[in-house]
């Protein structure tokens, strides 16, 4: 009889815990351009004369630019490993992030740092999960979840931090500042401690293969439907979701809220988060991921609805901030985790790549259209409004997913 040599969670977490610590250090990076953008839309507006369209157009590039690379950027993981692209990443992110600070009043200037930052983030968070996912098994929702906590440790400091220079020093030290802090914290992490798995998720009882190889290949996975499910899914969630997430700061403010409660109210969003994913991806462990999505894109339309009910209500839009962080951060991981159990290891960062490029046309367009309607009504109530249906809808396709396949009954590679 051969031995099962199917690891537990505890002896994956003692193997791969340092990984983990650099991925999630790695990923904190991935929302602090984006995260920081609200508290730097009225000062810009103020000094430039610029509408909040022109001002998130440019975040909008690093979604176009990330969604162009995506793919390919998720292909050379597969190739190449993923070390070198994420210090890679890591290092010109911050770079770019410093380099706001120089921009003038010409458009043409800002958008050129963002194609930076488009460039920096088209590997995020891809790179970063990529080797999580093929060095967990039984424990993998929660690797991903603690991994992708890093972006929601992320949102709920850096709107503090921001507003804190940005009220102390101006908006252009500001942009150093927060570029210095997350390098001095940021990359040592990543350098000493992003690197490959150590040992293998599992062991294929009829082969020495790892997991990590069971799989669609990347033509098999762009031919399947749980593919187009999964990545139509996550576009949709996450275009309703950063559409109010992104422009929190502003969406507060115009319901009557001060500066000062919108920024520790946006920063709640990010500790929520945290909270949210640990637990999902604790559930995701436990449960059919794709019932735990469904359920927290239902739950997220607490926020729309609460902040339309009750406008200028800071206890309403803590409540309902707090109960969307919780839900979103629950939702996130699994949109990586559903990638691994439906599209297997094989192709991963190719076919999760492919998905991340559909998530960033969501980042992209979501947030713009926000910004476009508000410069056409002066009001966030339409873009609220617009995503409670979006929401529904997303929830409806992460439960069509239905079970997840068993890929090892297929053969694999040597």
């Amino acid at each position: 009889m051969l031995a099962d040599h199917t690891p537990t969670a505890a002896s994956e977490w003692r193997a791969n815990w340092t990984l983990v610590a650099g991925a999630m250090a790695g990923i904190t990076l991935s929302a602090i351009a984006t995260g920081s953008i609200g508290v730097f839309m009225g000062p810009l507006e103020a000094e430039f004369g610029w509408s909040r369209t022109e001002i998130s157009s440019g975040p909008a590039l690093v979604s176009f630019v990330a969604m162009a690379l995506a793919t390919v950027v998720g292909f050379a993981a597969d190739k190449l490993g993923p070390r070198r692209i994420g210090i890679g990443a890591a290092v010109l992110m911050c770079s770019a992030l410093a380099a706001m600070a120089t921009v003038s009043g010409n458009l043409w200037h800002w958008w050129a740092l963002w194609v930076l930052v488009g460039v920096a983030a088209a590997s995020m968070p891809t790179v970063w999960l990529s080797p999580v996912s093929a060095s967990f098994s039984a424990g993998r929702g929660l690797a991903l979840a603690v991994t992708l906590s890093g972006t929601g440790l992320t949102n709920a400091l850096v709107p503090i931090v921001a507003n804190y220079f940005v009220d102390g020093y101006g908006w252009r030290e500001a942009y150093v500042a927060i570029a210095a802090i997350w390098a001095i914290v940021a990359l040592p992490l990543v350098l000493l401690f992003f690197r490959g798995p150590r040992t293998p998720a599992r062991t294929n009882a009829h082969s020495s293969a790892p997991a990590a190889l069971m799989g669609f290949t990347a033509h098999e996975g762009f031919r399947s439907r749980a593919f187009y499910t999964l990545a139509a899914a996550a576009f949709i969630s996450t275009l309703a979701g950063v559409a109010l997430i992104l422009n929190l700061f502003p969406v507060l403010e115009s319901t009557g809220i001060s500066r000062g409660d919108a920024a520790w109210i946006t920063g709640l969003m990010g500790a929520s988060t945290i909270t949210g994913r640990l637990f999902g991806g604790w559930l995701m462990d436990r449960l059919n991921a794709g019932a735990i999505a469904a359920g927290a894109a239902l739950i997220s339309v607490s926020l729309p609805i609460s902040l339309l009910l009750a406008p200028g209500s800071v206890a309403a839009a803590v409540t309902c901030v707090a109960i969307f962080g919780l839900a979103g951060g629950a939702k996130v991981p699994a949109i990586a985790y559903l990638a691994g159990k439906h599209l297997g290891q094989r192709s991963f960062g190719t076919l999760y790549g492919t998905i991340s490029a559909a998530i960033a046309l969501s980042v992209a367009l979501g947030p713009l259209a926000a910004n476009i309607i508000y410069d056409a009504t002066k009001s966030y109530e339409l873009v609220m409004w617009a995503a409670v249906p979006a929401l529904v809808a997303s929830a409806l396709l992460y439960a069509s997913l239905g079970p997840y396949p068993d890929f090892s009954r297929r053969e694999v590679p040597a």
